[in-house]
Protein backbone atom coordinates (compact mmCIF):
# COMPACT_ATOMS: atom_id res chain seq x y z
CA UNK A 1 0.00 0.00 0.00
CA UNK A 2 1.44 3.60 -1.43
CA UNK A 3 1.87 5.79 1.88
CA UNK A 4 -0.06 9.46 1.46
CA UNK A 5 0.52 12.52 3.37
CA UNK A 6 -1.07 15.99 2.88
CA UNK A 7 0.12 19.22 3.96
CA UNK A 8 -1.79 22.53 4.60
CA UNK A 9 0.66 25.46 4.69
CA UNK A 10 -0.16 28.79 2.92
CA UNK A 11 3.43 29.35 2.64
CA UNK A 12 4.94 27.48 -0.12
CA UNK A 13 8.67 27.28 0.37
CA UNK A 14 7.41 25.72 3.68
CA UNK A 15 4.87 23.02 1.96
CA UNK A 16 7.54 21.88 -0.35
CA UNK A 17 10.28 21.55 2.57
CA UNK A 18 7.45 20.06 4.42
CA UNK A 19 6.84 17.43 1.49
CA UNK A 20 10.92 16.52 0.38
CA UNK A 21 11.14 15.14 4.32
CA UNK A 22 7.51 13.43 4.02
CA UNK A 23 9.62 11.80 0.80
CA UNK A 24 12.37 11.07 2.27
CA UNK A 25 10.22 9.29 5.12
CA UNK A 26 9.19 6.95 2.53
CA UNK A 27 5.23 8.72 2.03
CA UNK A 28 5.40 7.91 -1.96
CA UNK A 29 2.07 10.67 -2.09
CA UNK A 30 2.34 13.96 -0.61
CA UNK A 31 -0.63 16.27 -1.59
CA UNK A 32 0.60 19.64 -0.90
CA UNK A 33 -2.42 22.78 -0.09
CA UNK A 34 -1.64 25.84 -0.05
CA UNK A 35 -5.18 27.22 0.43
CA UNK A 36 -6.66 25.80 3.51
CA UNK A 37 -10.27 26.26 1.57
CA UNK A 38 -9.65 23.05 -0.19
CA UNK A 39 -8.06 20.98 2.83
CA UNK A 40 -11.11 19.27 3.26
CA UNK A 41 -11.55 17.68 -0.07
CA UNK A 42 -8.55 16.68 -0.81
CA UNK A 43 -7.47 14.83 2.95
CA UNK A 44 -10.97 12.91 2.04
CA UNK A 45 -9.84 12.19 -1.52
CA UNK A 46 -6.46 10.91 -1.06
CA UNK A 47 -7.32 9.69 2.80
CA UNK A 48 -3.86 9.95 3.94
CA UNK A 49 -1.66 8.72 6.82
CA UNK A 50 -0.63 11.61 7.80
CA UNK A 51 -1.73 15.39 7.96
CA UNK A 52 0.81 18.28 8.73
CA UNK A 53 -1.25 21.22 9.10
CA UNK A 54 -0.55 25.06 9.78
CA UNK A 55 -3.00 27.04 12.51
CA UNK A 56 -1.86 30.22 10.81
CA UNK A 57 -3.50 31.10 7.81
CA UNK A 58 -6.09 33.01 5.07
CA UNK A 59 -9.51 31.89 4.90
CA UNK A 60 -9.25 29.28 7.34
CA UNK A 61 -6.97 28.81 10.20
CA UNK A 62 -5.72 25.54 11.25
CA UNK A 63 -8.42 25.33 13.93
CA UNK A 64 -11.06 25.69 11.77
CA UNK A 65 -9.85 22.63 9.30
CA UNK A 66 -9.55 20.56 12.71
CA UNK A 67 -13.61 21.59 13.08
CA UNK A 68 -13.96 20.72 9.81
CA UNK A 69 -12.60 17.16 10.02
CA UNK A 70 -14.52 16.51 13.01
CA UNK A 71 -13.88 12.69 15.18
CA UNK A 72 -11.47 10.73 13.04
CA UNK A 73 -12.28 7.47 13.02
CA UNK A 74 -9.51 5.15 14.44
CA UNK A 75 -7.35 8.15 15.12
CA UNK A 76 -6.63 7.89 11.17
CA UNK A 77 -5.18 10.43 9.38
CA UNK A 78 -2.48 11.18 12.26
CA UNK A 79 -2.51 15.33 12.21
CA UNK A 80 0.47 16.81 13.58
CA UNK A 81 0.21 20.83 13.71
CA UNK A 82 3.28 22.96 12.89
CA UNK A 83 3.02 26.12 13.77
CA UNK A 84 3.88 29.51 14.77
CA UNK A 85 0.88 30.40 16.67
CA UNK A 86 1.28 29.09 20.22
CA UNK A 87 0.03 25.78 21.21
CA UNK A 88 -2.62 27.15 24.40
CA UNK A 89 -4.33 29.39 21.48
CA UNK A 90 -4.88 26.25 19.73
CA UNK A 91 -6.15 24.40 22.44
CA UNK A 92 -7.90 27.23 24.14
CA UNK A 93 -9.96 27.34 20.32
CA UNK A 94 -10.62 23.77 20.68
CA UNK A 95 -11.49 22.90 23.89
CA UNK A 96 -14.52 21.62 24.81
CA UNK A 97 -15.24 20.06 21.19
CA UNK A 98 -13.61 16.99 21.63
CA UNK A 99 -11.32 16.98 18.78
CA UNK A 100 -8.12 17.62 18.30
CA UNK A 101 -4.69 16.59 17.25
CA UNK A 102 -1.71 13.88 17.76
CA UNK A 103 1.27 15.92 18.04
CA UNK A 104 2.59 20.09 18.06
CA UNK A 105 5.26 21.31 17.00
CA UNK A 106 6.33 24.81 16.97
CA UNK A 107 8.06 26.86 14.28
CA UNK A 108 10.56 26.83 13.61
CA UNK A 109 11.79 23.62 14.14
CA UNK A 110 14.33 21.60 13.29
CA UNK A 111 14.77 19.23 10.29
CA UNK A 112 15.37 16.65 13.62
CA UNK A 113 12.55 17.66 15.31
CA UNK A 114 9.94 17.78 12.40
CA UNK A 115 10.91 13.89 11.48
CA UNK A 116 10.83 12.85 15.14
CA UNK A 117 6.90 14.56 15.80
CA UNK A 118 5.96 12.92 12.56
CA UNK A 119 7.10 9.55 13.81
CA UNK A 120 5.70 9.97 16.77
CA UNK A 121 2.04 10.78 15.21
CA UNK A 122 2.58 7.38 12.83
CA UNK A 123 3.48 6.05 16.31
CA UNK A 124 0.77 6.33 18.06
CA UNK A 125 -1.98 6.28 15.47
CA UNK A 126 -0.86 2.55 14.44
CA UNK A 127 -0.63 0.96 10.94
CA UNK A 128 -3.57 1.15 8.69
Amino acid sequence: MQRRAVVVEDMEVVARAISSILNLEGFEEVEVVTDPREALRVIRQVDPELVVLDVRMPHLTGAQVIQALGKRPGQHPGLLVYSATPKEDLDRTLQGSGLGYDAFLEKPATLLELRAAMKAVLASVGPR
